[in-house]
């Protein structure tokens, strides 16, 4: 394994990829926009890209076309690979293997390296799953630090990812339902 730098602030690193531009459009979609667990008096609001359709809830509001919020939080649609997000203030620095398959350490491997290294990590807790979404395969996750939550869904495959930022935990669970919400355009859920 050789050595790599992992900046703890940035627990997500990776290239920033292309931008593609869209406006929301009203395409129909097979997509049901009800709250997940909802038996449904008010209906999510559907977003529609080229490539993609996705649901929020009725009072989560576009910022620029790209960008969501309510609730006390935000989500970002992007395409490519995601950009880098700070998680707290500073930087530490921790020398970590990289993974035989490749990819992000574990939250365990860069524990052991930064407590080899001597190096205090702040508090952060991480859920990270694979799920099969609208077709595609995607890495979800929540990873609270200090109280802040960051959540995601990266599609390689389709190089497409949704990134949140939420004050609240519940707002967090509400960000990952609306990833699961996404079917691309073309396929079905299976």
């Amino acid at each position: 394994m050789r050595p790599i730098l992992l900046v703890v602030s940035i627990l997500l690193a990776s290239c920033a990829g292309n931008r593609q531009v869209w406006t929301p459009t009203s395409r129909v979609s097979a997509v049901s926009c009800r709250a997940p667990g909802d038996s449904g008096a008010v209906p999510w609001r559907l977003v529609s890209t080229p490539t993609l359709t996705f649901c929020v809830p009725p009072s989560w509001r576009t910022r620029d076309g790209r960008t969501w919020e309510g609730d006390g939080g935000t989500i970002t649609l992007g395409f490519g690979s995601p950009p880098p997000r700070r998680m707290i203030q500073g930087t530490v620095v921790v020398q970590v293997p990289v993974p035989s398959g490749g990819g992000m350490p574990s939250q365990e491997a860069i524990a052991a390296a930064a407590a080899a290294q001597g190096v205090a990590l702040p508090d952060c807790h991480s859920d990270r799953r694979n799920e099969r979404i609208g077709g595609q395969f995607a890495a979800l996750y929540d990873t609270e630090c200090n109280g802040k939550h960051r959540t995601g869904a990266q599609f390689d495959a389709a190089g497409v990812y949704l990134q949140g930022e939420a004050d609240f935990s519940t707002t967090a669970f509400l960000q990952l339902a609306v990833y699961r919400t996404i079917r691309f355009v073309g396929q079905t859920a299976p």
